[in-house]
């Protein structure tokens, strides 16, 4: 079966790492990237819009149009993101945690992108792919509580919550 992927980037380094996705997958799959004019046009009288494209071509150009019925799937609802949970407890200060923290994610490439009341997020791009981070700080009793909330897709999660918990539990223990 084929699937026609209009994928939107936002720069053209996630416009790369699609590029070379698609290599991957020559390997499993026929890729092709269509040359020409890719559109969509939604109509009831697609019969009327290509005899007039046609009609606008060179008889070699009309001879080499495809045109695919298309019907949309939700690939959000099929294909769910991972999500991984680590929680520490640490003796030390809220600000000496997060101060930590920067350090190791600075070290690991994990790049600050939003926070509000609650929590901070953070994202990593790897060869395995994009992870989101929140991490949720909060002073309990005598303790600082440390919770970072890992999510994204295929085997990134595991990856890189695998990489911090390795240097996260000697300072902020379990």
């Amino acid at each position: 079966m084929k699937y026609l992927f209009v994928v939107d980037y936002e720069d053209d380094a996630e416009r790369k790492r699609i590029d070379y996705l698609l290599e991957k997958w020559q390997e499993r799959a026929r890729v092709s990237k269509p040359k020409g004019l890719t559109f969509i046009i939604e109509t009831e009288e697609i019969n009327g819009f290509a005899e007039e494209l046609f009609s606008k071509l060179n008889p070699e150009s009309s001879r080499k149009v495809e045109a695919f019925a298309l019907h949309e799937i939700g690939l959000q609802s099929r294909i769910q993101p991972n999500k991984l949970v680590l929680e520490y407890q640490s003796e030390e200060s809220p600000e000496t945690v997060k101060k930590f923290l920067k350090y190791v994610f600075s070290k690991n490439n994990i790049r600050y992108y939003s926070s509000d009341v609650k929590s901070a997020k953070y994202f990593t791009l790897t060869r395995k792919g994009r992870v989101d981070i929140e991490v949720i700080i909060e002073p309990k009793k005598s303790r600082t509580w440390v919770k970072l909330l890992f999510s994204g897709y295929g085997e990134a999660v595991e990856y890189v919550s695998e990489k911090l918990k390795k240097e996260l539990e000697p300072l902020l223990g379990v």
